[in-house]
């Protein structure tokens, strides 16, 4: 008998409830999480609830909870500096480190699933990421994907009072299709663990 598949939902946070938006904010929190971010301060409530309340009327950002088969946050996917004139943006992805069974290939199969739809479905034509140095498996794990490594700017951010690097990754629209297939072939036994679905 066939195993049945894992329902994963990107639905835009705005579009949450409540009590899936708090737990966002928990997840955002975690230290695993935080260390990895270019702000890694606790996020308070009010500030929490502030930064949805912008996102509704915010035209350069776009963030969705991935929630899982229980419409259980288990992480963010986001883009923001969306420029529809020069058809980029940024974008960044970060999981609830207490789901790790349930991570088990979820970071790869939301990775080529976004990516799709930032090519197919908001028409961009490159897709920037950025980096903190020593997160070196997020780096490798893009790169997988067709990014390319495109800078390092040394010492560029300030963390717990100590400077670090932060790598610029790249993925043109062109080196997706030239790649895509032979990235979907390599990774068909995890793709096909899950359904995506993904609610703006």
């Amino acid at each position: 008998m066939e195993k049945s598949k894992k329902k994963i939902k990107l639905k835009a946070l705005t579009s949450c409830t409540s009590e899936q938006q708090l737990k966002v904010r928990d997840i955002r929190n975690q230290i695993g999480v935080r260390s990895n971010m270019f702000t890694d301060h606790e996020i308070g409530l009010n500030e929490h609830l502030n930064w949805i309340s912008k996102l509704k009327s915010e035209k350069k950002q776009m963030v969705f909870a991935v929630l899982n088969s229980q419409q259980n946050p288990i992480g963010t996917v986001s883009i923001s500096m969306l420029d529809t004139f020069h058809k980029k943006a940024d974008w960044a992805l970060y999981l609830d480190g207490n789901e790790k069974k349930y991570e088990m290939g979820v970071a790869p199969t939301l990775e080529y699933n976004f990516i799709e739809y930032v090519f197919n479905i908001l028409k961009l034509e490159k897709l920037n990421c950025e980096v903190i140095e020593n997160n070196e498996a997020v780096v490798r794990l893009h790169k997988k994907f067709s990014f390319i490594e495109e800078g390092f700017k040394r010492e560029n951010i300030n963390k717990n009072g100590k400077r670090k690097g932060v790598y610029f990754l790249g993925l043109t629209k062109n080196d997706w299709l030239l790649n895509k297939s032979q990235i979907f072939s390599k990774y068909k036994s995890i793709f096909e663990k899950f359904t995506i679905t993904i609610e703006e």
